[in-house]
């Protein structure tokens, strides 16, 4: 059996194998003279990578009933919107009366209305909550109701559709008219 020799002096017999090509040699000094070909044809060393920092979510889209915020600020100053109140004095508590509808209450305010049974909460005619028998459900004394703005503003439009809906000779109906007609006016959009 013949012995393997030394890939690179071809002299001696191999003792180690080159662990990139395992091309065997016999000592130190060869090794030495076959790693300069590997160092040639491996790849330069990289730059060091940067970590990478995590990135916050892009914010989440506007909902189209924030997109375009129209500024009622100006409503106050506008002269006309003075006259009005000059000429129908039950206008701003009737609009007050609208405003507060469309406005989160007070928890003290929420636990009372819940408890007299008049306040936000929507009862079922003459006939209570329905809370017992035949498992209709209902609330319970010790479940306050949750408000929410859409139905705040919900509550505010009913309150509006009350106004409209008033007989003819109604001064609180007339003076909201009026009130409509003058925002309508005062923010119409050019484009329409």
């Amino acid at each position: 059996m013949s012995e393997v020799l030394c890939g690179v002096c071809n002299s001696e017999p191999k003792k180690y194998k080159c662990p990139t090509c395992a091309l065997p040699y016999c000592s130190l000094s060869c090794f030495k003279v076959h790693k300069s070909t590997h160092a040639e044809a491996a790849p330069p060393p990289a730059a060091p990578v940067e970590p990478e920092i995590p990135q916050p979510p892009p914010p989440a889209p506007i909902p189209c009933y924030l997109k375009k915020k129209t500024d009622f600020s100006i409503l106050a100053t506008n002269p006309k919107f003075q006259e009005l109140l000059k000429a129908y004095p039950v206008l701003l508590p009737t609009l007050q009366r609208v405003y507060a509808a469309t406005i989160e209450p007070d928890e003290d305010d929420q636990r009372r209305c819940y408890k007299s049974g008049r306040g936000g909460f929507r009862g079922r005619g003459g006939r209570g909550w329905g809370g017992r028998g035949r498992g209709r459900g209902g609330r319970r004394d010790d479940a306050p109701h949750k408000w929410t703005q859409k139905q705040g503003d919900a509550d505010g439009m009913k309150m509006l559709k009350e106004y409209r809906g008033r007989e003819d000779n109604d001064k609180e109906k007339e003076a909201m008219a009026t009130f409509v007609q003058l925002v309508e006016d005062t923010f119409a959009d050019p484009e329409t």
